[in-house]
């Protein structure tokens, strides 16, 4: 498996001088977690929101991936027109590579057929690092051909930082909700040393969902589709899920040709929380037990009540 490992390193950073980095994670509440792929999600609801969510991807692998995206977000009005300001932290490691993206993000809000149409924009900076310290070298007496000094293996760790901007498009109606987003627009190039540079490829994402109330009015069923591609690859989810009450939640998705997810989620007063289980239907299921996903939201609303409460306007209010 070590070795496995250290030829995958070695084909990785020997074999060209530039090195697609692809660091956009595939969480599977996408639906809560919609302020990560469009930054135009920003504001859309008329409440302060904070949330987190934690992903352990493919349990029992040695470094398999995992990633951690935390964020808030409020509505603000300002010469009659209504905006969203949100800010957001992601963190994704993968066997020795870790990446990191702060930003900021923005969004101007329109009223439109009924609902209202968002345009934003999220601008952060990216960085990339390699833990070259966790590099695994078979003693040269196991490989013959093997040399120290190849200079595809760093020997120390070295870490880079860009430029990263995203765009998004982003529409609510009373019953049904569509979003359309361009992660990493800039493409940023990223030197890691010298020798070895990565660049961050532009990511497409489309969602949408609709909320079909059934005859029973404590039940509600919200079918939904998240669709992401670096025109290379695409990752396509397909799910639904079953709401009892406004409170409880549980479903199922269906990620084309990866995985089926069990999601189960609550909603008590200001929490909401949500669990997330993928079981792949892929060969690698021989090797892992599955991948864990957490999720988190507090929210707290900003409108003004009956007692005479002030109504926040202003984030330097809160």
């Amino acid at each position: 498996m070590k070795r496995a490992f250290l030829f995958f390193i070695i084909l990785l950073l020997g074999c060209p001088a530039i090195v697609r980095a692809q660091i956009d994670a595939r969480y599977s509440q996408y639906f809560m977690t919609l302020g990560y792929y469009n930054p135009a999600y920003a504001g859309t609801s008329e409440k302060l929101n904070a949330m987190a969510i934690h992903k352990q991807q493919w349990a029992g692998f040695s470094g398999a991936p995992k990633s951690f995206f935390v964020t808030a977000d409020m509505p603000f009005s300002f010469a009659k027109t209504n905006h969203g300001i949100g800010a957001a932290f992601y963190s994704d490691q993968a066997g020795l590579f870790r990446n990191t993206v702060v930003g900021l993000q923005y969004a101007y809000k329109h009223k439109l057929f009924g609902g209202v149409l968002s345009g934003g924009f999220q601008l952060g900076l990216a960085n990339m690092s390699f833990d070259a310290e966790g590099i695994y070298i078979p003693d040269i007496s196991e490989s013959p051909d093997h040399t120290l000094d190849d200079e595809a293996i760093p020997q120390t760790s070295n870490n880079g930082m860009g430029l990263d901007v995203n765009f998004g498009l982003f529409y609510t109606h009373t019953k049904f909700y569509v979003g359309l987003g361009v992660m990493h627009f800039t493409e940023s190039e990223i030197e890691l040393d010298e020798n070895i540079s990565t660049y961050i490829p532009r990511t497409y994402n489309f969602t949408g969902g609709y909320n079909i109330q059934l005859s029973n009015p404590l039940f509600e069923l919200q079918p939904s589709v998240f669709l992401m591609t670096d025109m290379q690859f695409m990752s396509a989810d397909i799910t639904a899920r079953l709401v009892y009450n406004k409170m409880f939640n549980g479903g199922f998705s269906w990620r084309v040709n990866e995985s089926v997810i069990l999601l189960l989620g609550a909603n008590i007063k200001n929490f909401q929380a949500g669990y997330a289980y993928d079981f792949p239907t892929t060969a690698i299921r021989k090797g892992t037990a599955g991948s864990h996903e957490l999720f988190l939201r507090f929210s707290m609303n900003l409108k003004k009540t009956k007692t005479g409460q002030y109504r926040h306007k202003s984030v330097r209010i809160l």
